[in-house]
């Protein structure tokens, strides 16, 4: 049976007991979790078994410990390493599988396009931060998942797939976001890339950020799932029969758009089962 979940902190900010509650009575069966945005309770005082009290039903898919990696200080990259080594650590603590993060941008904060994101040079040092975290993800039975975007170091399937082959390492595996590798040149091939990074990747991929987007003054703009152009017609039954395990994550759907979205997908995932 498909797991869906969401990213937490798009709900809002509670006590992780009425988050929990909250998330629960929408029907997900999960998270996304990045406890600094999504929780209330100060970080140093949750303890892995009050998150395992609070997130038995819906459980902790992923804790999210995105930083960028291409930071120009270096005190930033440092604080963002540590801060991985944490969650590792916590999710080893609490059993929860997979830790998540980006690949950066020299832009620094925000982390936008710059074509020296798109050189080698880029992605070795990506590499060189990565490969201590991987390890230390092996060493505590843990997995470290990474995830590509168009502004980026892993700016496309393919470049991820050369991260993911220099680390070498069985504690790494892919999140799928295919709104993240997309712009105004090529939205409109997002089957395409879809289909490239599952066959890239297949089972390596854990988890796939579900979005959808519409295009306005040039750019593209998330809106509610089922409202935009993803044609999830076609993509989610691509999905679905290739990693049919990953856990399905809402990742940028806010507000009233949560439940029509969440009511939208369930109704396709059905019609998929009923297959």
């Amino acid at each position: 049976m498909i797991k869906l979940g969401i990213r937490a902190h798009d709900i809002g900010k509670y006590s992780m007991n009425e988050l929990a509650e909250r998330v629960r009575n929408i029907g997900f069966d999960g998270v996304q979790l990045v406890i600094k945005k999504a929780l209330i309770e100060p970080f140093d005082s949750i303890t892995p078994k009050a998150l395992n009290n609070a997130f038995d039903k819906p459980f902790i898919m992923m804790l999210g410990a995105y930083f960028n990696p291409l930071h120009p200080n270096p005190k930033e990259v440092e604080n963002g390493v540590n801060f991985v080594y944490d969650q590792l650590r916590l999710a080893h603590d609490m059993g929860c599988a997979f830790v998540g993060t980006e690949t950066g941008s020299y832009m620094g904060s925000p982390w936008g396009y710059m074509k020296e994101n798109h050189e080698d040079d880029a992605l070795y040092e990506v590499v060189a931060v990565f490969k201590p975290l991987s390890k230390e993800a092996e060493k505590l039975g843990v997995y470290f998942a990474i995830e590509g975007a168009y502004a980026h170091v892993a700016y496309s399937p393919k470049r991820l797939k050369q991260l993911y082959d220099h680390l070498g390492s069985p504690s790494v595996k892919i999140i799928l976001d295919v709104f993240n590798y997309l712009n105004i040149d090529n939205y409109q091939h997002h089957l395409e890339i879809c289909n490239e990074a599952l066959n890239l990747f297949k089972d390596e991929i854990v988890i796939v950020h579900l979005k959808d987007f519409i295009v306005q003054d040039q750019s593209l703009k998330l809106v509610g799932l089922g409202q935009g152009l993803m044609n999830y017609d076609v993509m989610l039954p691509m999905i679905v029969k290739a990693i049919p395990n990953a856990y399905l994550i809402f990742e940028g759907v806010t507000g009233p758009d949560i439940i029509s979205s969440f009511q939208w997908i369930r109704h396709k995932l059905e019609r998929i089962e009923e297959i």
